[in-house]
């Protein structure tokens, strides 16, 4: 009671070190705040300046871009010799004083509209002199009107040079502005975590001092009692007073506890006697003893025992527990005759609940220690660990199980008792009508009418049947139905013994589906015939009479009339080219040759003479590595697909730059992928798949040649040798297309 009550007067550490977690805590608070507030204003200052500032840079760089541009035509127009070229740099000029990139600021739109009105001038003088040009001695005249027309541009020059330079100043403000702004959240935040920190060092200096004074010297003081209990000092070295509540309860058990070890002590001597006993026994044993109580208190257990278990020493172990629960009620059943005296032994199978929670198999031998016919007191435990054979049945039943719910019929037999059957799981039973007794009796000709016994022997003495082999034939299933089947056949070893293990699949609804396929190959090569021959006839006729309609009547019709003919002309011929596109498409498959390896440098070069005058009239360039590889394909329709790649990345060119194409490979696993880059005009990610589609155009008939169906003819191929084709680009970017073919060592997917 008094000891309680000096306790209760005692200062308390946790309210101690309560005060200064939370003090702490306040302190990390107030800096996350300040971080949270610092990072928001440095956030709110970025998105203002992505949505309002850096639009209005782009917009003054573009704006600075176009009066370069606006100088340099306006220089052409006042000063080229040859008509064409200053009439379209003044054509160019105008429009460029038009672009909506001048139009922001109200001033900046004046000056350039100025300027515009200077160039009319400008291009009014120019006009009027080259007019001159057909009167005698109309040179001078002339002269003097280019020099008019000169003089009327150059101070131009320096409104449109001071006008770039507003802009770049307002561009170079704007960035200043922000990176003050950015600066100042930033000294301010520095500032803030510097303070911050300090108050939180403050905070855990004072936490130190109260942990050392307060706790972790008495704790110590404390230990060294109990280290100079356990060395067995005969005089126990007397406690310090204690600071706090806490101490005092921690230094009343440290002295129940020095108790507890004296008498513990005495217990020690007196069981060290029966222990050396029985020591002897347990350690020389590799089975796992046990012995326990009446009560299934665990009294003494041999390292064998603990190593099962995966627990240091026996102390509290109880047999029941370590059973695991579903088998408690087996074992029940097993100890009621022994305790009865029926019996001094049982023997079983359980399972052992281990330290860290996993369960083991063992196989339990039990045997009673009784005095004479009295109930018996202890019991020992003989336990071997079993666990790899249990898992291993556990195992068989799920393997037997999983074979059981196949849908497909598996089978295993002996080829040397003549194709007898010697397992089989449920489905092969349903297949065959017959329960697997009935199975067990029969031999392959009692089901196959195709195998006889010699065609079996010969077939088990062939060497390809080491190896996994597929055939089709027939069998007799239930019912007595003849039905076509796939059967696998794979060679086993067994306990000495070969055998012979597979599947067996209904191939009827498959050998259905081939001949609709077949059936639907043959329309299709018959579409193509039409196609190739009737349906382009009649175009020909219809384009050939308009021709000739055209170069007869030319000169009576209007130019409404001999355009209305163009239109018919134009229309046949595209949809003769449609016809021959489709019927290309539908050959693919038909009319392609036997995979074989081909030089992919030789494909390019082939694909590139189809496309010679594409190139120059593009003024388009093509490079690859010299070391491109030799892959499996049809040498035809792989240029067919080069040619149409490269094409494509000429065609769609992008109007301010010249094609730049770029081939290259690279191998992953079994199969090269083929990249054709281009800096065109690119392609939007939502039409990505779209374009492989068949008459899928992006652009108007008016504004790229073609019928849309070349790179369904691209996919139809690439599919064809067992690969995949896909485009990586963006808008305003060029395209990246890639597909995928196989290396000369592997063997395309047919």
């Amino acid at each position: 009671m008094t000891t309680t009550t000096a306790q209760e007067h005692l200062p308390s550490l946790r309210r101690r070190l309560a005060a200064v977690g939370l003090a702490l805590t306040i302190a990390v608070l107030a800096a996350l705040v300040a971080m949270t507030i610092s990072g928001a204003s440095t956030h709110a200052l970025i998105e203002a300046s992505r949505e309002e500032t850096l639009p209005r840079i782009l917009e003054r760089q573009r704006a600075t871009a176009n009066l370069e541009r606006l100088i340099r035509f306006g220089w052409v127009a006042a000063t080229a010799n040859a008509p064409n070229d200053w009439r379209q740099a003044s054509i160019t000029a105008q429009a460029l004083a038009f672009h909506p990139s001048l139009t922001f600021d109200e001033d900046l739109r004046n000056q350039v509209m100025a300027v515009h009105g200077t160039i009319r001038q400008v291009v009014a003088q120019r006009e009027r002199a080259y007019a001159l040009r057909a009167q005698a001695d109309a040179a001078p005249r002339m002269a003097e009107l280019d020099k008019i027309a000169r003089d009327l541009w150059m101070p131009q020059e320096s409104i449109l040079v001071n006008l770039q330079g507003r802009l770049a100043d307002d561009a170079t403000r704007l960035m200043i502005e922000r990176f003050d702004r950015l600066s100042a959240i930033s000294d301010l935040t520095r500032r803030s975590g510097i303070a911050v920190g300090v108050f939180i060092l403050l905070i855990l200096a004072a936490a130190a001092l109260i942990i050392r004074s307060n706790l972790l010297i008495p704790v110590l003081r404390v230990a060294q009692s109990m280290r100079n209990t356990l060395d067995g000092a005969t005089q126990a070295q007397p406690l310090p007073h204690p600071a706090t509540a806490e101490m005092a309860v921690m230094q009343d058990a440290a002295m129940q506890l020095r108790d507890a070890l004296h008498r513990a002590s005495l217990r020690e001597f007196a069981l060290s006697a029966s222990e050396q006993r029985l020591s002897s026994i347990f350690a020389t044993s590799e089975a796992a003893i046990v012995l326990s109580d009446s009560l299934g208190q665990v009294m003494q257990a041999n390292d064998a025992f603990l190593r099962l278990i995966g627990a240091d020493e026996a102390l509290d172990l109880h047999m029941r527990t370590l059973t695991h629960a579903d088998d408690r009620l087996r074992e029940s059943l097993l100890q009621e005759p022994m305790i009865n005296g029926q019996v001094n032994r049982y023997r079983l199978d359980k399972r052992f609940v281990r330290h860290d929670g996993s369960c083991i198999w063992v196989d339990a031998s039990v045997r009673a220690i009784r005095n004479g016919n009295n109930p018996p007191h202890q019991f020992v435990t003989v336990a071997i660990d079993i666990s790899e054979r249990v898992r291993a049945e556990q195992d068989l039943r799920f393997i037997r199980a999983l074979v059981d719910q196949s849908a497909d019929p598996i089978y295993c037999m002996d080829p040397h008792d003549g194709g007898r059957m010697v397992w089989v799981n449920a489905a092969t039973c349903r297949h065959f009508g017959k329960s697997a007794a009935e199975l067990m009796a029969m031999r392959i000709p009692d089901w196959d009418p195709n195998f006889n016994s010699i065609t079996a022997e010969t077939l088990w003495n062939t060497p390809e049947l080491h190896n996994t082999r597929i055939l089709e034939t027939t069998h007799r299933a239930a019912g007595g139905d003849i039905i076509a089947v796939e059967v696998s056949a794979s060679w086993l070893e067994h306990d000495g013994r070969s055998y012979i293990a597979g599947y067996i699949r209904d191939i009827r609804d498959r050998n259905r589906m081939l001949a609709a396929v077949r059936r639907s190959n043959e329309d299709l090569q018959q579409f193509a015939y039409v196609a190739s021959h009737d349906l382009q006839e009649p175009l020909r006729m219809v384009a050939s009479f308009l021709q000739l309609l055209e170069r007869r009547y030319g000169e009576r019709l209007d130019a409404a009339g001999r355009e209305y003919i163009q239109f018919a002309v134009d229309g046949a011929i595209r949809m003769k080219q449609l016809i021959e596109d489709l019927l290309a498409y539908s050959r693919i498959d038909s009319r392609g040759m036997q995979p074989k390896s081909v030089d992919l440098t030789k494909i390019i070069q082939a694909a590139c003479d189809n496309l010679v005058s594409a190139f120059a009239d593009s003024g388009g360039r093509i490079s690859y590595p010299p070391d491109l590889p030799h892959i499996m394909g049809d040498e035809t329709q792989l240029v067919r697909l080069l040619q149409n790649l490269i094409g494509n990345a000429l065609k769609y060119r992008a109007a301010d730059r010249f094609p730049e194409i770029t081939v290259s490979a690279h191998r992953q696993a079994d199969t090269w992928i083929i990249s054709i880059q281009d800096n065109g005009i690119g392609i939007s990610p939502e039409y990505h798949d779209r374009i492989f589609m068949i008459f899928q155009r992006l652009h108007g008939i008016g504004a790229y040649e073609g019928t849309g169906i070349g790179l369904a003819i691209c996919k139809r191929i690439v599919e064809r040798h067992g690969g995949e084709i896909w485009v990586q680009s963006q808008e305003n970017t060029g395209s990246t297309f890639n597909f995928t073919v196989s290396a000369v060592d592997t063997e395309p997917h047919q």
